[in-house]
């Protein structure tokens, strides 16, 4: 046997006992946390809660969020377009003066 059939042999073993037990604690861990969380009987659980958040996101994007959105725009994009500009400009005095 050469010495890269010896080594292959060798790492099929450690990949076999690597494997060995894995699969069943993985499958218990699973069917856990499968019967633990049951989305559906969460979701009718909150249903309530969900529907009244659901209902203040959409009045909140109804009414005030457009305006909130056009001043962030009109404020905070100048902003940060200068100081990606500045990034920039610094990245490229720092590039000019190591060469």
């Amino acid at each position: 046997m050469t010495d890269t059939e010896h080594q292959k042999v060798h790492i099929e073993r450690a990949i076999e006992r690597a494997r060995d037990g894995g699969s069943e604690r993985i499958d218990e861990l699973d069917q856990k946390l499968r019967s633990s969380f049951d989305l559906g009987s969460v979701a009718s659980h909150h249903a309530p809660k969900i529907v009244g958040a659901g209902a203040a996101v959409g009045f909140l994007v109804g009414f005030g969020f457009p305006t909130i959105f056009r001043k962030v725009l009109k404020v905070g994009l100048p902003i940060a377009l200068v100081s990606l500009a500045v990034m920039k400009a610094r990245q490229a005095s720092d590039d000019s003066t190591s060469t």
